[in-house]
């Protein structure tokens, strides 16, 4: 991501607004601090823009060449972590869900179970043991060619022809 080359009022207004898209109700509350320099290497200094320092975190720090960065505690961290990872469990549910109704299933359930057990099958096969690499298409169309009996085929469909 590219740093933001903004100064003054509008760099405020701009954390602010970052501010708001994390999801913090009171944006001119946060604590904005700028990291300069000091004469020992070793060592920086922090001036409070706004806010207060006994504010809880995340703080916006304002370093060299206005670049912005977040202090959070590792609390939140942990917490946004846990919430990313919630996402792509559900996300993978979903296109797995997804996969299976495209597919025309007769009893959606069965097709479920059959799909966990080969899910659980290939990631103990394989060395990276992320359910992210597993192709959920490739998987319904193998459970498929090796379990017809659990999907509807357009034979099922055929209606005999009139006979007049």
């Amino acid at each position: 991501m590219e740093p933001i080359k903004i100064s003054g009022e509008q760099l405020l207004e701009k954390i602010n607004k970052m501010a708001t898209d994390l999801g913090i109700e009171n944006p001119t509350n946060v604590t904005i601090v700028k990291l300069s320099d000091t004469e020992d290497p070793n060592k920086k200094t922090l001036e409070l823009i706004q806010g207060d320092w006994e504010n809880r975190a995340p703080w916006f720090v304002i370093g060299k060449d206005d670049r912005v960065f977040v202090l959070s505690s590792i609390e939140s961290i942990l917490q946004l972590i846990k919430s990313l990872n919630e996402a792509k469990y559900e996300n993978f549910n979903l296109k797995l869900e997804k996969a299976i109704l495209e597919n025309l299933p007769i009893d959606f359930n069965d097709v479920w179970v059959v799909a966990m057990s080969e899910i659980q099958k290939r990631l103990s096969e394989s060395k990276n043991k992320n359910l992210l690499d597993i192709d959920i298409k490739k998987l319904v169309q193998d459970i498929k060619k090796n379990h017809p009996n659990l999907f509807m085929s357009l034979r099922d469909f055929q209606v005999p022809p009139i006979r007049g």
